[in-house]
C-alpha cells in the first residue's frame, strides 16, 4: 500500500507542476485564439475604487487613477469607502475633478461593498482596482481595446511588485508570479482565464453579478463570465505594481485568507461548468486550482508514504532523504528571514514554497470546517 500511495502522490504533484503547464501550452499552441482588439475603442468606463482606512494611499491613488491615458469625459471615478479613519474626508477634496465618493457606515467587506456601488455606477465596462495599486497610465487603453471584441467578457491586467526592501516575501513572490505568468498567458489564448488579478481587472457591465460575500470577486466574477459564453483574458501589458509582501508570515495569512475565500467558490463553479459544457474552464479548476490547494496534502503523504519504504531499496532512502534535507533547509531558511536575514533571488523559494503549502492546508481545512478567515493588511 505504501508503495502504490507513493506513486499515487508522485503522480499527482507531477501532474499539477508540469504536466499541467505543458498541457495547456500546447493546447494555446493548437487551439488558441487572438481577441479583435480596437486601439480606438474607448467606451464608458467606471473605475471602481474600494476602500478600507486607505488614508496612507488613496490621495496617491486617486491622483494615479486621474493622470490614466483615457477621454475624461468617458471616465467615472468612484471610490466605494467603508473607512473609519481620514480616507473619506481626502477623498471629498477630489469631487470638484470629478471623483464619487460612495460611503458606507458599516463594514461588510470588499464584495459587499462592490455589490453596494456597481448599481450607483454607469460605465459600459466595470474596472476594479485595489487603493495599493498604482496602474501605469496606458494600462486603461490597453485593457479596455478587447472589448472591442463582442466575445470577450473580462480583462485582467498583470500585477508586478515593488519590492526595493528586498525582502524574501517580495522576492519569491516576484519569481512565482513569472512563472504563473506562463500558465495565464496560455490560459488567455485560450480565451478562458479562470481569474483575475485583483489589484486591477475590468468587465462588461452585463457580465457584472453579485457574488457570496464570503468569495472572491477577483476569482468568481471572471469566471463567471467564461461559464456565461464570453472569454476571459489577460492583458500583460496593463500593468499595475504594488509593493512586495514585507514578510512570509504576511504572505501565509494572505494566502490563507484567498484559500478560505476561493475553495468553496472553486467547487460550485466547477459543477456549474461541467453543467454548461465549458469542460475547458473545468479541467483548468480541477486541475490548477483544486489539485494546488491539495498540494500539501500530496507532499505529506509522500513523504509519510516514503518512510514506510525505507527498507524498499536505495531509490526510496535517497527520496526520503531528499526531501527531508529540503524541508529543513527551507525551514531553516525561514527561521533566517523572520530573524531579519536577506534571502535573495532563489533562495527564498525553499521557504515560500512551504508557507504558500501550509498556507493551502489551513486555508482548505478552515474552509472544510466553515471558519471564515477575515481582511488583514499585509503590505
Amino acid at each position: 500500500m505504501a508503495l502504490a500511495a507513493f506513486w499515487i502522490f508522485v503522480v499527482l504533484l507531477l501532474y499539477s507542476y508540469v504536466a499541467y503547464p505543458v498541457l495547456m501550452c500546447a493546447a494555446a499552441a493548437v487551439f488558441g485564439r487572438w481577441t479583435r482588439a480596437d486601439e480606438t475603442h474607448t467606451p464608458t468606463v467606471t473605475i471602481v475604487i474600494p476602500a478600507y482606512n486607505e488614508e496612507p494611499v488613496i490621495a496617491r491613488k486617486i491622483e494615479n487613477t486621474l493622470a490614466l491615458d483615457y477621454p475624461r469625459e468617458n471616465l467615472e471615478v468612484v471610490v466605494a469607502s467603508e473607512s473609519t479613519d481620514g480616507t473619506d474626508a481626502i477623498v471629498r477634496e477630489y469631487a470638484g475633478r470629478g471623483v464619487r465618493l460612495l460611503p458606507s457606515d458599516e463594514r461588510r467587506g470588499k464584495v459587499r461593498n462592490l455589490a453596494r456601488a456597481v448599481p450607483e455606477t454607469h460605465g459600459e465596462i466595470l474596472v476594479f482596482t485595489d487603493a495599493n495599486a498604482m496602474i501605469r497610465p496606458d494600462a486603461l487603453r490597453k485593457m479596455v481595446r478587447h472589448f472591442a471584441d463582442p466575445r470577450i467578457g473580462s480583462v485582467s491586467g498583470r500585477l508586478t511588485y515593488r519590492n526595493e526592501a528586498k525582502t524574501a516575501a517580495g522576492e519569491s513572490e516576484g519569481i512565482y508570479w513569472g512563472i504563473e505568468r506562463i500558465l495565464k498567458t496560455a490560459s488567455s489564448r485560450l480565451l478562458s482565464l479562470p481569474g483575475a488579478n485583483g489589484s486591477l481587472f475590468g468587465v462588461r457591465r452585463e457580465c457584472y453579478r453579485p457574488i457570496a460575500p464570503n468569495r472572491g470577486d477577483d476569482f468568481e466574477i471572471p469566471i463567471r463570465c467564461i461559464i456565461d459564453g464570453y472569454g476571459s483574458i489577460l492583458e500583460p501589458d496593463a500593468v499595475s505594481v504594488e509593493e512586495a509582501t514585507v514578510r512570509l508570515v504576511h504572505e501565509y495569512r494572505r494566502k490563507v485568507r484567498i484559500i478560505n475565500w476561493m475553495l468553496t467558490s472553486a467547487l460550485i463553479l466547477l459543477r456549474e461548468a461541467i453543467q454548461r459544457g465549458r469542460y475547458i474552464l473545468a479541467f483548468q479548476l480541477l486541475s490548477h486550482k483544486i489539485n494546488r490547494w491539495a498540494g500539501a496534502f500530496w507532499l505529506s503523504g509522500l513523504f509519510t508514504a516514503n518512510l514506510f519504504l525505507l527498507d524498499a531499496g536505495a531509490f526510496y532512502r535517497a527520496t526520503a532523504a531528499a526531501q527531508a534535507a529540503f524541508y529543513v533547509a527551507a525551514i531553516g531558511l525561514l527561521g533566517l528571514e523572520r530573524a531579519g536575514a536577506r534571502l535573495r533571488g532563489w533562495l527564498g523559494m525553499p521557504a515560500y514554497f512551504i508557507v504558500v503549502n501550509a498556507a493551502s492546508a489551513v486555508g482548505v481545512v478552515t474552509c472544510l470546517l466553515g471558519r471564515e478567515v477575515t481582511w488583514h493588511r499585509t503590505r
